[in-house]
């Protein structure tokens, strides 16, 4: 039998049963799930949980809080009791809110994305929830992205980074012998996001997220800061410097891998922003800018969509003495 009880109340943090008499009540379990049986929960764990009593009350507080418009399901007295925490009206529901890169084409050796969410997203079974499509077969294609055990999420669980299996994308190991480049030039894919992927409060998204591409020919060339340009500010103000990179970057890569000294060799204190969709750095200072000379210093792990590096290819031939890269942009402040 299944009814809902008003002798229970409940909320995220703790169910309530009423109490008529100043006596010990009996223990009831909570599982989670909607059960119209006894027999259905036969072996399930019930959820974990401290019980407190008093003259009118028999306090539940589960170990964590229960999910909000999840089922669960009270055994009390051999009858079965379910409830659900409903979402509140405004609640807002995880979505994306940016693709890096965002771009309609990708070459064929494209490595990874970054997916940045509305919110933390609950890490368990990501995988499970995002698919590539072959939109000329309509269908997923296998072993497209790298399920790794723990998912390469920031730390305020926001940026997911998601990589196409590099073993599939580099030239003579194993999978990608067998089973070739996981993306075919002049082939259109969608990468999807199911709405089943959920936010850490274990709420799914609303809708979901699609992102249609087409592929070109493969990237063997690295990344050069000579055909980068510099936009300079002018002297006794904070005008941002602007770098146009002239080509689509790796968005992780850029973190923290750029700066600035003066002719002295001093760091510049100012902030970065990185806009790689739209190819470009901003520099501003905390200070006005002084007439002088001044360096640009870059990292040499900063790379382009295809994993090649300042330093050297993803994909290359190691017996190949690496050339060094340049690493240095000077400029004058007049």
């Amino acid at each position: 039998m299944t009814a809902q009880s008003p002798r229970f109340s409940f909320t995220s943090d703790a169910i309530i049963l009423e109490i008529s008499e100043n006596k010990k009540a009996p223990i009831f379990k909570v599982y989670k799930g909607l059960y119209t049986s006894e027999g259905q929960i036969y072996g399930k764990k019930a959820i974990l949980g401290s019980f407190t009593q008093n003259t009118t009350n028999v306090h539940f507080i589960p170990l964590l809080p229960f999910q909000k418009n999840s089922n669960y399901t009270i055994v009390y007295k051999n009858q079965l009791y379910s409830f659900i925490i409903p979402l509140a009206p405004s609640y807002n529901h995880l979505q994306v809110e940016t693709l890096y890169p965002n771009t309609t084409v990708v070459p064929s050796n494209f490595l990874k994305w970054y997916i940045r969410f509305s919110k933390p997203v609950n890490p368990s079974k990501i995988y499970e929830h995002i698919h590539l499509i072959n939109n000329h077969t309509n269908t997923e294609v296998n072993r497209a992205l790298l399920p790794l055990e723990t998912p390469l999420l920031s730390n305020d669980g926001t940026l997911l980074t998601l990589w196409i299996e590099p073993g599939r994308q580099k030239r003579d190991l194993g999978p990608n012998k067998r089973l070739g480049e996981v993306l075919i030039p002049e082939t259109s894919y969608t990468l999807i996001i199911d709405k089943d992927l959920k936010d850490h409060q274990g709420i799914p998204m609303k809708m979901e997220y699609k992102h249609a591409f087409t592929v070109s020919t493969s990237d063997r060339v690295k990344p050069t800061i000579t055909s980068w340009k510099l936009h300079l500010p002018s002297s006794k103000t904070k005008e941002e410097l602007h770098i146009d990179f002239q080509e689509l970057l790796d968005f992780g890569s850029l973190q923290n891998t750029i700066s600035i000294i003066d002719g002295s060799g001093n760091i510049i204190a100012g902030e970065f922003t990185i806009k790689t969709n739209q190819k470009n750095a901003y520099f501003k200072p905390l200070s006005n800018w002084k007439k002088g000379n001044y360096t640009i210093l870059y990292k040499p792990i900063i790379e382009d969509i295809s994993g090649n590096n300042l330093e050297r290819l993803f994909d290359r031939d190691i017996t190949i003495k690496a050339t060094p890269p340049l690493l240095k942009h000077s400029f004058i402040i007049k």
